[in-house]
C-alpha cells in the first residue's frame, strides 16, 4: 500500500507541476517564453524519471533482479508523457477562439498543490524508509540467536581448548622455520632425518599444548557474536590448521619408530582439532574442519599397514569408531553462514554497513551504485533481497538437513544447482545475489568427507580380518562375517551402489567413482597428485 502511495503521489506530483507550468504560459503574452514554460512543465517530470526508469531497466534486464519495480515506473514515465502532453495540448488550445482553458486555471493553487503531493511523496518515502532501518535491530537479534544457538557452550577455562590453542598457535607463528620452503614440517620428506629430531624436540611443548587442547572437548574463543560480522578475522581457524600439520609430523614419526599407539592418538587428536575448527558455525570452519578431517583418515590409512597382531585392540577402540563413523555437520555452517547475511542486510538497512565490508574491490563498485541511492535502495529493494536470500538460504538449509534420507550426491548435486541457476538467471536482489555461496561445491565437500569415512570404515575392517587371519580381504565376502561384510553405499553413485573395493600393486584400494560419475581406476596414495581427469574420492591401504 505504501509503495503505492508513492507512485500515486510522484505522478500526482509531476502532472500538477506540468498543469501549474501550463497555466503560467497561458497568462504570458510573448510566444517563445510560452513555449519555453509549456515545455519545462512537461519534460522536467520526465527528465526528472529518466535515471530512475534507467536504473530500474538495469536491475530489471541487465542484473534480471526478481521481483523488481520496472513496471511500475514505467507506468508513472507512461503517466507524464501522456498525461503531460495533454495537460499542455488541453490548457494552451483556446476555445471558439477566446483564451487558453489554462488562463482560467488557478496558479498559485497548482503550484501548491504539486508541493504538497511532492511533499507527501517524500513523506511517503521516508516513512517506508523508517520502517526499513527498524528493522536492523532485529535482523541483529536474528542473526545473533541463529549463531549463539550453533555454538558450543561456555565452559569454564580448564575445559576450553581455546586458551591452550592461542598458546601453541603462538609459539609456532615465532619460529620461522615453520613457514619455510625446507621445513621439517613438509609432509613428503623423510620423517627419521635429523632436521625433524631437532625440529620435534624443540617443538615438544608445543606438541603438548596441542595434544591438551585436542583432548578437550569443547574449544570456544572469545568472539561477539551478538553482532556477527564479515570483518570478522577468524585467523585462530588458520592456527589450528597449522597445529594440525606439526601433529602429522609427530603421527608419522612415531608409526616410523613403531609406536602405533602413539600414532593413532596423535591421528584422532587431528581429527578432533578440525572439529574445533569447524566448531564456529560458519563455512570457512566447516572447509577447514573437513580438510583437517581428511587428514586425519589419511594418515589412519598410512599407518593401518604398520599395524601387527599385537595391535588390534587399537582398532576396536571407542576412539577410532568415532574417527571413522562421524564426519562433520554441514547445517551448523549454514545456519551461521545465514546469521553473517542477515547481520550484512542489517548493516545495509540502518547505514552501518558500507558494501566494501562485505564484498571485495570490484563487487563493492557494483553494489554501491545501487546501496548508495540510500532511501530509495532500502525502500524499494532491500526488503525482496532480504526475503529472497532467506528463501535461498532455508532451501540450501533443508537439502543440508536431509543427510539422515542417505539422498545420493548426484540428487544433492541436481537440486542444488537449480537452484544456484535459479539464484543467477532471477535474483531476487543484488545483495543475496554477491551474499550466497557456491553451495553446489560445499555439498560435493560433504559427499567427499562421507566417502572418506566410509572408505576408512572399510579399511580398518580389512586390517582387522589381516590381523587375525594375516591375510587381507580380496572382495566383501572375503571378510568373513555373518551375513557377508556389505560395503558401503558410494555417495557419488545412484541408486545406491556401493563403494569400490580393488587390490593392486600399490595395496588395496576403496574408494568412489568421485563427482564425474566414472571410475577412473582409483585414486592414488594420499600425498602423490591425482592424474589430470583422476576425481576418485578414496584411499590406498599400502601392502603390509
Amino acid at each position: 500500500m505504501g509503495h503505492g502511495l508513492f507512485f500515486l503521489f510522484a505522478g500526482a506530483a509531476g502532472l500538477l507541476w506540468t498543469a501549474a507550468c501550463t497555466a503560467a504560459a497561458a497568462r504570458v503574452e510573448r510566444g517563445w517564453l510560452k513555449a519555453l514554460l509549456a515545455a519545462v512543465g512537461a519534460a522536467l517530470p520526465v527528465i526528472t524519471l529518466l535515471p530512475v526508469v534507467a536504473a530500474a531497466w538495469w536491475l530489471a534486464f541487465g542484473m534480471r533482479i526478481h521481483p523488481n519495480w520496472f513496471p511500475q515506473v514505467i507506468t508513472v514515465l507512461l503517466s507524464l508523457v501522456i498525461g503531460g502532453a495533454w495537460i499542455v495540448r488541453a490548457g494552451l488550445t483556446p476555445r471558439d477562439g477566446g483564451e487558453p482553458p489554462a488562463a482560467r486555471w488557478p496558479l498559485i493553487g497548482l503550484i501548491a498543490l504539486a508541493t504538497i503531493a511532492a511533499a507527501v511523496t517524500a513523506g511517503v518515502l521516508l516513512i517506508l524508509d523508517n520502517a526499513v532501518v527498524a528493522q536492523a535491530p532485529y535482523l541483529r537479534l536474528e542473526a545473533a540467536s541463529l549463531i549463539q544457538g550453533n555454538l558450543p557452550p561456555i565452559v569454564a577455562d580448564d575445559e576450553n581448548a581455546a586458551p591452550l590453542h592461542l598458546q601453541a598457535g603462538a609459539a609456532i607463528v615465532a619460529d620461522k622455520e615453520f613457514g619455510a620452503e625446507d621445513s621439517p614440517i613438509d609432509p613428503t620428506g623423510d620423517v627419521m632425518r635429523e632436521a625433524v629430531t631437532m625440529f620435534l624436540a624443540r617443538h615438544a611443548a608445543t606438541l603438548e599444548l596441542i595434544r591438551r587442547a585436542a583432548d578437550r572437548d569443547a574449544c570456544r574463543f572469545t568472539r561477539d557474536w551478538s553482532r556477527p560480522s564479515m570483518a570478522m578475522i577468524l585467523s585462530e581457524v588458520q592456527m589450528i590448521r597449522s597445529e594440525s600439520r606439526l601433529l602429522a609430523l609427530a603421527a608419522r614419526r612415531a608409526a616410523a619408530e613403531g609406536r602405533h599407539a602413539d600414532a593413532l592418538a596423535d591421528i584422532v587428536r587431528i581429527q578432533r582439532l578440525g572439529r574445533h575448527a569447524a566448531a564456529e558455525p560458519i563455512l570457512v570452519s566447516y572447509l577447514v574442519g573437513n580438510a583437517l578431517d581428511h587428514v586425519a583418515l589419511a594418515e589412519l590409512a598410512d599407518l593401518l599397514p604398520r599395524l601387527a597382531a599385537a595391535d588390534a585392540p587399537l582398532l576396536d577402540s571407542p576412539e577410532v569408531r568415532d574417527l571413522v563413523g562421524r564426519p562433520l555437520d554441514l547445517l551448523p555452517a549454514l545456519y551461521g553462514e545465514e546469521a553473517f547475511g542477515l547481520a550484512s542486510f542489517a548493516g545495509f538497512a540502518d547505514g552501518r554497513m558500507a558494501s566494501s565490508e562485505v564484498f571485495g574491490p570490484d563487487q563493492a563498485d557494483k553494489v554501491s551504485k545501487v546501496c548508495d541511492v540510500g532511501p530509495i535502495f532500502r525502500v524499494f529493494f532491500l526488503p525482496g533481497d532480504l526475503d529472497g536470500y532467506r528463501r535461498l538460504m532455508r532451501s540450501f538449509e533443508q537439502l543440508a538437513a536431509r543427510r539422515e534420507e542417505r539422498t545420493d550426491y548426484p540428487q544433492m548435486k541436481r537440486e542444488a544447482e537449480t537452484l544456484e541457476k535459479n539464484l543467477l538467471e532471477h535474483p531476487p536482489g543484488m545483495l543475496s545475489r554477491m551474499m550466497v555461496p557456491a553451495l553446489s561445491s560445499v555439498f560435493q565437500a560433504r559427499a567427499r568427507s562421507e566417502t572418506a569415512h566410509r572408505a576408512a570404515t572399510v579399511l580398518v575392517a580389512a586390517t582387522k580380518q589381516r590381523l587375525a587371519t594375516g591375510v587381507l580381504p580380496l572382495e566383501p565376502a572375503a571378510f568373513g562375517d555373518t551375513p557377508p561384510f556389505m560395503l558401503p553405499a558410494d555417495p557419488f553413485a545412484e541408486g545406491g551402489k556401493p563403494l569400490v573395493m580393488k587390490r593392486g600393486d600399490d595395496g588395496l584400494s576403496v574408494y568412489s567413482i568421485g563427482p564425474d560419475g566414472g571410475d577412473d581406476g582409483g585414486p592414488p596414495p594420499w600425498r602423490d597428485s591425482a592424474p589430470d581427469g583422476n576425481d576418485d574420492v578414496g584411499f590406498v591401504m599400502t601392502n603390509p
